[in-house]
């Protein structure tokens, strides 16, 4: 008997994850791929046309209903177009013509974060809520909101890009163009860059740092800084708290501005160093007005890193009827 399935793409800074997924949610295969940087998009469709063969192989039961691409960057929602994606380098991309050309079901494509906070509003945490935020912490910031129990995309469709909340206006230049994103202070591109600079500064205390980077500061990432910091390292440790107060700073931001139920904090970042979410939630507590924060629940992402694949299917899945 076939089972009715999408297959859901997840395009990060740094990787790209598939998966066939059910009518339930369930993954039934998956694959990784990476991503880089000014990738060309003929050379990522080949990649993501190889990954949907790879992911029907594994399943000869499955139904293709659809495939659902959730991207880094701003989407022209009606059209499929990525307008542009800092992360990835590409503007004006008809992703989802070229997609449509090359598959033989018909696709859909969304914002990344948008189509994540889709799986955890009907799957995952936020389930049976009506004002909702998610916010995915990964190689960029990204965010999506749930309001008055509906997925809210805003006029251009880019609604949610809560990583471009400015929290220091003196604070460091962003990929975006500005300056004191919240991205640019809490974004595992900008962890990696902090860190690089504060061991640069000061080499003896970053020794830990300096050593898993095998003694070139540029080596050192946001994965690096979450090991270090684990492994009891005060000076790793310190960076993270400058880190969690940064994205708490952006978190209470978002809450006075919404006034949501609950916050879902996901993303790398947010998996690697865990201890993110209830700093976050300290500084919520803190700089938030007390309307909005006397019920507020501020957690982690139920769904994990199968947030992205998950929702690009379900918006699939959602949109074949």
């Amino acid at each position: 008997m076939a089972i009715l399935a999408a297959i859901g793409i997840d395009v990060g800074g740094t990787k790209v994850e598939a998966a066939l997924v059910d009518a339930e949610g369930r993954l039934m295969a998956s694959v990784r791929l990476a991503s880089r940087y000014g990738a060309e998009p003929r050379e990522w469709l080949a990649q993501v046309t190889q990954a949907v063969s790879e992911l029907l192989q594994q399943a000869p039961k499955a139904r293709l209903r659809g495939v659902g691409v959730g991207f880094a960057g701003q989407i022209d929602l009606a059209t499929g177009t990525v307008l542009g994606s800092p992360n990835l380098g590409w503007r004006d991309v008809p992703l989802k013509a070229m997609l449509q050309a090359a598959l033989p079901v018909p696709v859909t494509v969304a914002n990344d974060v948008q189509a994540a906070t889709w799986a955890e509003w009907k799957m995952g945490a936020g389930q049976g809520l009506s004002h909702l935020v998610c916010i995915f912490v990964g190689t960029g910031i990204g965010g999506g909101l749930v309001l008055d129990g509906k997925l809210y995309t805003g006029a251009a469709g880019s609604a949610g890009e809560i990583g471009h909340t400015v929290v220091d206006k003196d604070g460091p230049p962003c990929k975006c163009g500005g300056r004191g994103c919240l991205e640019a202070l809490a974004g595992g591109w900008a962890i990696a860059l902090r860190a690089q600079e504060a061991v640069r500064q000061s080499p003896g205390p970053g020794q830990r740092l300096l050593a898993l980077a095998r003694g070139d500061p540029s080596m050192i990432t946001a994965a690096t800084v979450s090991e270090a910091a684990h492994s009891g390292d005060a000076f790793a440790q310190g960076l993270v708290r400058q880190i969690g107060e940064d994205l708490g700073m952006g978190v209470a931001s978002t809450v006075n501005a919404f006034n949501p139920e609950m916050v879902v904090l996901g993303g790398g970042v947010i998996e690697g160093m865990p201890e993110l979410v209830g700093m976050a939630q300290a500084v919520v507590a803190r700089q938030g007005l007390k309307s909005a924060t006397a019920s507020l629940i501020v957690t982690k992402a139920k769904l994990g890193n199968q947030a992205g694949v998950v929702g690009a299917a379900l918006l699939a899945l959602a949109a074949a009827g």
